[in-house]
């Protein structure tokens, strides 16, 4: 069977969306969220030995760790590793949130905007299940864009720039990549100068 879990703290919205695909494909609802935590029971309700295909739609901003927005980032990571693409529907589509989506590092396999409507929706969720990628064609652009942005940079500026992303504090951030603050703040300098920022906000600005 081919069936979708959808993770969304808007709970009509996922009606919407259930509808919609449930009448228009034969993709069924195999499980609902709207919260971080809520994931690994849905992971842990997954049979393996199953011939299922299973993907998840998945929005950015959910409920999880209040000092966290992006906690659908961490959703899609953690059910990647349990073999689940996934697939991001989200209002924040800007080459920032699309490259950030589909790196390595969080692997979404497809990315879709909320203003976008459920047709193209089912067209990612299909694609995905046929083992390839899918962005939205209007958002390629602004991905490329994006990629092109992150060329100029080093592969320990990138993940600086992740990390900022991510809302961490040059402490944090320090504390994760256990190199000293006063390192980290040169690390930043560069960046700005290469980028053609002046501060933190114009830096993210930028990425959103």
């Amino acid at each position: 069977m081919k069936k979708l879990i959808l993770i969304d703290d808007h709970k009509m919205l996922r009606k919407g969306i259930s509808f919609y695909i449930t009448e228009n494909s034969d993709w069924t609802i195999f499980a609902e969220a709207e919260s971080l935590d809520e994931i690994q029971a849905i992971i842990k309700s997954i049979d393996n030995a199953a011939e299922d295909k299973i993907i998840a739609v998945v929005d950015i901003q959910i409920k999880g760790n209040p000092e966290y927005s992006y906690n659908g980032f961490e959703a899609v990571k953690l059910l990647a590793a349990a073999g689940v693409p996934s697939v991001i529907f989200s209002s924040h589509d800007s080459g920032g949130f699309i490259e950030r989506a589909m790196s390595a590092e969080i692997g979404a396999k497809g990315f879709v905007s909320k203003l976008s409507d459920e047709k193209m929706l089912l067209d990612a969720i299909n694609t995905v299940a046929a083992g390839k990628t899918f962005v939205q064609p209007d958002l390629v652009s602004s991905l490329m864009e994006m990629n092109s942005l992150f060329s100029v940079l080093t592969k320990r500026e990138v993940q600086v720039v992740k990390l900022i992303q991510d809302g961490l504090t040059n402490e944090e951030i320090a504390q994760k990549l256990q190199i000293k603050l006063t390192t980290l703040e040169n690390y930043i300098s560069v960046i700005y100068d290469k980028i053609g920022c002046r501060d933190r906000n114009s830096l993210l600005e930028k990425l959103t």
